[in-house]
Parts: C-alpha cells; structure tokens; sequence
C-alpha cells in the first residue's frame, strides 16, 4: 500500500512538471514569435507613433549657433538646421544640426526622406524648444555622392500633432579622395 501511494504521489509531481513544462514551452515560444514579428516588421503604427514622440535622448539643452534671437508669433515656426549636412563615407551620423529654438511654440520630430524613392532615411524623436540635436543616425549608411533630402518637420504642442512643414536639402557623402 505504502510502495501504490508513494507511486501515485511520484506520478502526480510527474504529471503537474510536465503540465508546467508544456505551459513554459508555449509562453517562451509565443513571446519568441512576438519579438520575431516585433523585429521583423516593427510596432504597429499606434504604438510606434506613442514611442517617436517621446523626448530625443540625443537632444541637448541650449542653442548650437549663438546670434540672433528671433520673436517668433503664435503659429509660426523657425527652423535652425544645417542645410547641406556632410557625412564621411561609412558613417551612419548625419550632422543635421537642428536647432528648435526657446521662442518657439513647438516640439518637433524631425525625419530626413530620400527624394529619389521617398524612403526614410533617419529621424529623430520629439525635440522640444531650447533644445537641439547635432546628428541624426541613419537607417543605412550612403555611398559617396550628393542626394536629394526632403526634411520633414512633424511640430506638436506637447503631444498633440499640429502640423508639419518640408524643406528640400541636399545630403552630401564624402569619399576617401574628397
């Protein structure tokens, strides 16, 4: 009786390892399959959209170029930024240096589009007023040359979207020789 009991005892330990093994194996494998889908393809676009508007962790307080401080009016928006950045072959760091000056109103995201096939090449996240951001990474790097760059600039007060605005520049990649 004594040797049925400590059996019955030893299959039901047996039996609750093996229930809690299966559910651990589908949890690791369900969260695998979410991060692989989260790699693959990215957040979906609510989520994504929640993240880029949070503050640059790039950003820095204060002014890249002392000189002139301009009043800018409600519903207006300066914009400070290099217009012909120059990045050196195989880096990924373009020197945007964007600026948002302390008398603007508003926040701004700034993403840097390929004219040729309109892809994303780099963003940042949200840059607030008083704050700038000298280099914006890029997705890949870019071979030698001079491409065509629109620059969005997505504006928010706080995070509340209020429009946006696009100037034309012209990315310039130098090689070895230049």
């Amino acid at each position: 009786m004594e040797k049925s009991r400590k059996k019955t005892n030893r299959l039901d330990r047996s039996r609750k390892l093996n229930g809690f093994l299966a559910v651990a194996g589908l949890v690791t494998a369900a969260s695998l399959g979410i991060c692989t889908i989260v790699a693959v393809w990215g957040f979906p676009a609510p989520i994504q959209a929640q993240i880029d508007i949070q503050p640059d962790k790039n950003a820095k307080s204060g002014t890249l170029h002392a000189g002139e401080i301009q009043e800018v009016a409600a519903g207006d928006f300066w914009v400070v930024m290099n217009q012909l950045p120059t990045m050196e072959e195989g880096s990924r760091d373009c020197n945007i240096e964007y600026e948002n000056p302390s008398t603007n109103y508003y926040s701004a995201r700034v993403s840097l589009y390929s004219k040729e096939d309109g892809k994303l090449l780099g963003n940042t996240r949200r840059v607030d007023p008083g704050n700038y951001v000298e280099t914006i990474p890029l997705r890949k790097q870019q071979p030698p040359g001079e491409y065509p760059v629109t620059v969005v600039l997505e504006l928010f007060e706080e995070k509340t979207p209020v429009g946006n605005l696009s100037i034309d520049i012209t990315l310039r990649v130098l090689g070895e020789k230049q």
